[in-house]
């Protein structure tokens, strides 16, 4: 005969077991109950980002959609809707997890939650690390990525919302190109600096008016024909002096503009972050709190 032990130990691993992935409403037992200013408290905090994450998904998707690149992932690295996309899907997820796991007080749901926001938690302070270790790669890797969306730009491979986001960090930034305003003329054919291209394109030799120093000037052609052809006649570069050039434009490069600016704002970024982080603590806590006191009671109910 079997032990009757065994047989009962058997029975409660499989109530332990389907009750963990059960979608019962709730466990109580007599004079116990799991805690309802946790549970909702939890629910609410990710009710907002399953929300948050899925309109960052739906912008995402129907930005992409726009494009109509869909059959091709050139360029996606630089892509905006690419970033919005992987941030959204990974904020609905947990948020999922999270919000159903509360609200039905499911402990496998809890659980993925807690860990998938512990491992973000580790990777944005892995991250975070990184980039202050390698600030000069951080300047390379952004460089590079500006690089590509300058040639890009107003391409037939360019993308709305890419060059929207290279003029907005012109302008937020002050800065024009990479490295220097003539990273437009080098990179982009629309302002290719050649005897030619200054002759018969309007914008050749120059750069698009968000590296303009008056944003707000109606001339839209401000920065065109900004810099002299390679010999050209003294005569006629003189009428592009350096001095008039660096007044109607930025001339720093958009690199070391935005790596300054953080350096500017390690305050306020570190105030930032430290936000985020207690947020997310917090919610791990309140998940395993929860899971806790759901096992409590499963325990005296299996009993």
């Amino acid at each position: 005969m079997g032990n009757p032990n065994e047989g009962k130990q058997h029975r409660s691993r499989s109530a332990t077991i389907k009750r963990a992935f059960s979608f019962k409403k709730s466990y109580k037992i007599e004079g116990h109950d799991v805690s309802k200013c946790v549970k909702f408290s939890l629910f609410f905090f990710n009710l907002v980002f399953w929300l948050a994450g899925g309109a960052l998904l739906g912008v995402g998707i129907y930005s992409r959609t726009l494009q109509n690149t869909w059959q091709t992932l050139s360029g996606w690295s630089t892509d905006p809707a690419i970033l919005l996309i992987a941030v959204g899907t990974i904020m609905f997820f947990v948020g999922f997890c999270g919000c159903i796991g509360a609200l039905r007080e499911n402990v496998i749901l809890l659980k993925i939650f807690g860990f998938s926001l512990g491992l973000i938690m580790v990777l944005e302070i892995a991250g975070g690390v990184a980039a202050f270790l390698l600030e000069d790669k951080v300047k390379d890797l952004t460089s590079e990525k500006m690089i590509d969306a300058i040639q890009m730009y107003h391409t037939t491979n360019s993308q709305t919302d890419l060059d929207d986001a290279t003029e907005a960090v012109q302008m937020r930034f002050q800065c024009c190109g990479a490295n220097g305003f003539r990273d437009w003329f080098n990179n982009n054919k629309y302002f290719n600096c050649t005897k030619e291209t200054f002759e018969k394109i309007l914008t050749g030799c120059g750069s698009p008016p968000s590296c303009c120093r008056n944003n707000s000037q109606t001339d839209a052609q401000c920065g065109y024909k900004i810099y002299p052809y390679p010999n050209m006649p003294k005569a006629e570069e003189a009428m592009w002096p350096i001095a008039q050039r660096e007044d109607i434009i930025y001339t720093t490069g958009c690199a070391s503009a935005v790596i300054q600016w953080v350096k500017d704002n390690y305050v306020l970024l570190g105030g930032v972050a430290a936000g985020i982080l207690a947020v997310q603590i917090i919610g791990i806590c309140l998940a395993i709190y929860m899971v806790d006191q759901i096992k409590y009671i499963m325990k005296f109910n299996i009993e």
